[in-house]
């Protein structure tokens, strides 16, 4: 301060008097940077830091600009008690256009603190004259000798205290205002222990004029305090990011209701006026909220945190709020309000009043009865505030229909300003509507869609809407109608990552980041670690203009999957038990599972949609110990409680689904799952034709698939025993076991092998009854001996067949069946014949050579003279010698 206090030191003896202050701003331009305009000397970085310092917070308090003194009075009185260092402002300093008699008035309270320079404001939409001309404000600019925006430092680098003029600087969708990068470069660049921004409309409000998102740009990092007025109550907001918001508009000129709170306000009071005292430190900012009569209202402290240092609430009062929903009426008594002014009727539920910022008059055009918009004699566009009967509407949000009937004679443009549910400020703009000059002094009519309308008399005077007609155009109405547009909930909303979201959609936040990623050629969303608990979070919101308010009975369906083993639960708002994070069933990934998609089926009883959770959500999905889940999709249902079938059905299909979820390794769980899936497809089967059904159809046939795979890797391993026991135990029994167990297969590589395997069991059990066949025969006669050599040729070739490793004692009964054979030939080739011997069969002979070669040893199985001479001493009476000699060479050659 030592810049500012040194040429307040040189001013003249008139100007001091006057209590107005022109500092030379222009001389610190150079000194900028690209950052905002620094109106107090630069921190010496040889000096220390102040130990503490006491900065009031004042803001809305000029009333006395206006004759209403005595508030304005009472609350400098008790700020001027504190002795503070220095007193900030959040606007509206003076009322009611900040014209110089308006300003002299209203400074009066604290004319000795601008004087010593310790007086720093910032400029509200009152100081501007409801405009953003430097002219309109220029006598405030020459009253307090500060620029509309500036940065000042307090305490050798304690608290940097900055004003980027939020009032005049908007931002639009994307489009940062001309201050931002100023702005934020302060922000990023500043070196005080403290950082604490100045704006007069608040971005977060529950008060009477609400939220201003297009004022959002001032929560930047580096922020650690935001400091707000504009609506005329006390209130402490912490929002979703983590920035704290004070709200003082209750310096002196009124209080103005509180409405329904917008999350995160921790403290709210519309009955007092007080001011707001910081007690700065460098490990802490205490906040304190003090009324009139002295009282401590509530207070808070934040601290820094040493790794990212942001500022956090360290220390909270406890306050319980006496009225946590004001105003709130669910559903309208009247779908339908209107006024018409060449009507002699009386309006139907919906009228004007006159204000001071909205003068109109009725007047007669074309002999026609219409309501005239006559200049705003506060300065900005002319206003028309309109009513609605609380007995017909109250509360919301609703849909409403706006058809307006109207004239100009002259060209321009006008809108509808309205309390919207969905940016939380009470004079949300419509859509404009145009007149062109082709147009003019023509009867049109407009109809406007306004999807989040409240009617909660929030507006100035308790009104619901104003027209604003843009630079005072002259705007005639000649009727008006508002509609609401009954709304029934979505059967169901969902989110598909591959596709745009059906009013089912992921909202990212602090303790829950997600992002999207790409699995197996689709688009999914995996959940990050939560750097806060151990709980992965995944907030989840529903469009209000699909579901809102409840409770419904409804059901999430989730399509999820996980790289390792672990453990989930959705959360939603439940009106059962009060909870905003009722957990519903928890869903366990097993080990088996991993990587796996699976599909969890998940009821939700009585839930609300009321956007209660963190970030506005409806619901969150949290997975235990940082599990790194995946969603794939996702759909929310709501039930027909009234359905008795559709509930039937669908814990038939909960049911087969949850037979299925588990290992079905055995027949009786398939045939479980089976006859739980038959059950479920019967009730399916009486439900109407529709989405409700189609949708059941769909997970039961996802049921049938898995229970069918089931049942085929079952049946094949089923199949393998039975062919593995027959292998072991060959024997009709066991074989038709085998095949019956094989024929349950469908056709493929594993059913044809399995065939292949089975063949040769029957070969071998066919081969042991042929063999067994000729080793119980009783062979008496020669005719016989044939029977058993065409036995025995079939058993060889069966023997043949089989494997070696198979075969067992096949070819040890084998050669006994043979042995006998030919002992039963030698006892008939030995006895003596009356007559002249037959001649010896050839199948005979090459049975006695081929016998005799087995029973020899060594190289005596290729020794042809002594097979020779085996063999002649059996068939000397029967064959010849050369004719034995050349079966034998054959036979041994054949080997």
């Amino acid at each position: 301060m030592k810049k500012y206090r040194k040429y307040l030191g040189i001013l003249t003896i008139a100007t001091i008097l006057s209590g107005t202050v022109n500092f030379p701003f222009s001389s610190l331009a150079a000194e900028t940077n690209g950052e905002m305009e620094r109106i107090t000397e630069k921190v010496d970085p040889t000096k220390p830091v102040a130990d503490e310092l006491i900065l009031a917070v004042i803001g809305d308090y000029g009333g006395c600009g206006v004759g209403n003194c005595e508030g304005e009075q009472q609350v400098a009185d008790m700020v001027h008690s504190w002795n503070p260092d220095y007193i900030l402002t959040v606007g509206d300093n003076t009322y009611q256009r900040g014209l110089p008699e308006e300003v002299e008035k209203a400074q009066e309270a604290y004319i000795e603190d601008i004087k010593a320079g310790k007086f720093f404001p910032i400029m509200g939409n009152h100081d501007y004259g409801n405009g953003c001309t430097m002219e309109s404000v220029q006598p405030s600019i020459d009253k307090f000798g500060v620029p509309v925006s500036y940065v000042a430092g307090f305490g050798i680098g304690l608290v940097d205290f900055v004003n980027p003029d939020a009032n005049c600087n908007k931002s639009t969708g994307e489009q940062m205002p001309p201050i931002y990068d100023a702005y934020k470069n302060t922000v990023d660049n500043s070196q005080a222990e403290w950082v604490i921004v100045g704006e007069h409309q608040p971005v977060y409000s529950s008060g009477k004029a609400g939220n201003n998102f297009d004022r959002s740009w001032v929560m930047t990092p580096g922020v650690d305090l935001i400091l707000a007025g504009h609506d005329h109550h006390a209130e402490h907001i912490e929002t979703k990011d983590g920035y704290n918001i004070v709200i003082s508009g209750n310096g002196g000129n009124g209080t103005t209701p509180i409405f329904s709170p917008v999350d995160g306000s921790l403290f709210r009071d519309d009955k007092n006026l007080g001011a707001v005292r910081l007690t700065v430190r460098k490990e802490e900012l205490k906040v304190e909220y003090l009324t009139l009569s002295g009282k401590d209202q509530y207070e808070f402290t934040l601290k820094k945190d040493k790794a990212t240092g942001k500022a956090y609430i360290a220390d909270r009062m406890e306050w319980v709020d006496p009225n946590p929903n004001p105003g709130v009426k669910p559903v309208p008594n009247k779908y339908s309000v209107s006024m018409d002014f060449d009507d002699t009727t009386a309006p139907d539920g919906l009228s004007y009043q006159n204000y001071q910022d909205g003068p109109v008059s009725e007047v007669t055009i074309d002999g026609r009865k219409a309501l005239q918009l006559e200049k705003n004699p506060m300065g900005g566009g002319n206003h028309a505030y309109l009513f609605v009967d609380d007995k017909s509407i109250l509360g919301g949000p609703y849909h409403a229909k706006v058809t307006i009937e109207y004239r100009s004679p002259k060209s321009g443009s006008f809108s509808l300003q309205y309390e919207s549910a969905d940016s939380g400020s009470a004079y949300q703009k419509s859509q404009s509507i145009n007149i062109t000059s082709d147009e003019i002094n023509q009867w049109k009519t407009a109809t406007l869609e306004i999807p989040d309308i409240k009617f909660t008399n929030r507006q100035n005077n308790g009104a619901d809407m104003r027209l604003l007609a843009a630079n005072n155009l002259p705007l005639l109405i000649g009727s008006m109608k508002l509609e609401i547009v009954p709304d029934e909930p979505a059967k169901f909303v969902s989110m598909d990552f591959d596709s745009e979201p059906n009013g089912l959609t992921w909202i990212p936040y602090e303790s829950g980041p997600a992002h999207e990623i790409i699995i197996d050629g689709r688009t999914v969303l995996q959940v990050d670690k939560n750097m806060f608990n151990q709980g992965n979070n995944l907030y989840l919101s529903v469009d209000d203009r699909y579901i809102y308010g409840g409770p419904y009975n409804s059901r999430a369906t989730i399509e999820y999957r996980s790289p390792v083993a672990g453990t989930f639960t959705l959360q939603y708002e439940s009106a059962e038990t009060g909870a905003a994070y009722q957990p519903a069933q928890k869903v366990t990934i097993k080990e088996e599972d991993i990587n796996k998609w699976q599909t969890v089926t998940i009821d939700m009883p009585q839930a609300k949609f009321t956007n209660r959770q963190n970030g506005n959500a409806d619901f969150r999905i949290v997975g235990a110990k940082n599990l790194p889940f995946i969603i794939g999709s996702m759909k929310i249902e709501i039930v027909d409680g009234k359905s008795e079938s559709n509930k039937l059905a669908m814990e038939a299909v909960v049911k087969a689904q949850e037979l299925a979820g588990a290992v079905l390794d055995k027949q009786e769980k398939i045939d479980a799952v089976v006859n739980a899936v038959n059950h479920a497809r019967a009730l399916i089967e009486e439900l109407e034709d529709g989405e409700n059904k189609f949708e059941l159809q769909v997970r039961l046939t996802i049921v049938s698939a898995k229970v069918n795979q089931a049942q085929e890797v079952l049946n094949l391993k089923l199949a393998k025993e039975a062919v593995g026991q027959a292998e072991q135990s060959p024997s009709e029994e066991s074989i038709e076991k085998a095949q019956q167990a094989v024929d349950q297969l469908a056709d493929g590589t594993d059913k044809n092998t399995l065939l292949e395997r089975l063949l040769i069991v029957k070969t071998i059990v066919q081969a042991e009854q042929v063999i067994n066949t000729l080793l119980d025969s009783r062979l008496e006669s020669a005719a016989e001996v044939d029977n058993d050599l065409v036995t025995l040729e079939t058993a060889n070739k069966l023997v043949e067949e089989i494997p070696n490793n198979q075969r067992g004692i096949l070819t040890e009964n084998l050669q006994k069946a043979e042995d006998k054979i030919v002992d039963e030939m030698k006892s008939i080739l030995g006895q003596k014949n009356n007559g002249k011997p037959e001649r010896l069969k050839e199948t005979w002979l090459n049975l006695l050579i081929t016998n005799t070669i087995h029973q020899l040893d060594g190289q005596a199985k290729t020794d042809v003279n002594k097979i020779h001479q085996s063999i002649m001493k059996i068939v000397k009476e029967q064959a010849t010698g050369s004719e034995v000699r050349e079966t034998i060479e054959k036979l041994i050659s054949k080997d």
